[in-house]
């Protein structure tokens, strides 16, 4: 359900706006001598080029406001043969993702470099030493599911791909932020407490394998298309199957205890982890359609994305190479 507030002149420019984007419904209700409010249902696919329109044509009206709504179900439901769309219609749709003002707003609002973010990292990495320390996979896997640095890992390949240079930079900070407290806390604890370094946990974090590489690429790629279909039940699984945060408190801790070859070994394992995800994120976003609104903007993205994908692409290579040896 999206709700479009306009000046009244711009009724007729919504509604047709609406037409041509073969929305499900769409009526209007006077708010006052100047505004009018339009109610619009539509489907997630066809969203995206509905939103664009009136973004391109509506953006610097005075009083233009638009809210987007998820709606549960509609009666009657929803049927594409019988609303008569044509086959070439359906083949300009984007694939079966949310649309991308949804996307970013979700995206975008979960990568703050705040005090919670930062306990988060804190927290996540006392209960991975913990359980790395006294081989308890529940707590390793509890660290895994808190997951801080996923979010904006799977941001940076949103910003490449849109070329949204401010939510790139904020993506990149976060980032940034995240690992260096992790490391640094990790190391204070390998220096401050005596660690078995022989751990079962521990030692299966210092060694990088071929197959670690591609679950990472795989994983990577599951949890972009968790965010761009909203199924974010999926995202436990791949926090597991791609954990960032305990290959990193283990490189900090071993650091720490002053075994710089585990260390090397621990560091190499969350760098793998850390290329599989964007390589495939933005590879993910790409197949997803995702597409700046504007010539500009993707003008802009595009190249962007190239530089992007030659730096990652060549990462992962060296990567594949290094596991392979």
């Amino acid at each position: 359900m999206i709700k479009i507030f306009v000046p009244l002149e711009y009724k007729t420019k919504v509604e047709q706006a609406a037409r041509d984007c073969a929305v499900e419904d769409f009526w209007h209700d006077r708010i006052s001598d100047k505004k009018v409010l339009v109610r619009v249902l539509v489907t997630a696919q066809n969203s995206e080029k509905f939103l664009d329109i009136l973004e391109n044509e509506l953006q610097d009206v005075d009083g233009f406001r638009l809210v987007i709504l998820p709606v549960e179900a509609s009666i009657p439901r929803y049927n594409n043969e019988e609303n008569g769309k044509e086959k070439q219609e359906q083949e300009e749709k984007p694939s079966n993702r949310i649309n991308r003002e949804e996307l970013y707003s979700r995206i975008s609002g979960d990568i703050q470099l705040s005090s919670n973010f930062l306990l988060f990292v804190v927290f996540s990495a006392i209960v991975a030493a913990v359980g790395l320390v006294y081989d308890n996979i529940p707590m390793v896997v509890g660290a895994m599911i808190i997951a801080p640095l996923l979010s904006s890992s799977v941001a940076l390949s949103f910003a490449t791909t849109l070329g949204d240079f401010k939510l790139a930079g904020k993506a990149l900070k976060v980032t940034l932020s995240g690992v260096a407290l992790a490391l640094v806390f990790s190391a204070v604890i390998g220096l401050l407490f005596t660690v078995d370094t022989s751990a079962t946990q521990i030692v299966a974090r210092t060694n990088v394998s071929f197959a670690d590489v591609i679950v990472s690429f795989i994983s990577g790629s599951i949890g972009v298309l968790s965010f761009t279909t909203a199924t974010l039940t999926s995202l436990a699984g791949v926090m597991i199957a791609v954990a960032l945060l305990p290959p990193l408190v283990v490189s900090g801790i071993l650091l720490g205890s002053g075994d710089l070859v585990g260390f090397t070994g621990a560091l190499f394992l969350f760098f793998v982890n850390l290329v599989g995800i964007n390589l495939a994120g933005v590879l993910t976003f790409l197949a997803q359609k995702i597409r700046p609104r504007t010539v500009l903007e993707l003008t802009k993205a595009q190249i962007l994305t190239f530089f992007a994908m030659m730096f990652w692409i060549t990462l992962f290579v060296i990567v594949l190479i290094l596991t392979l040896r």
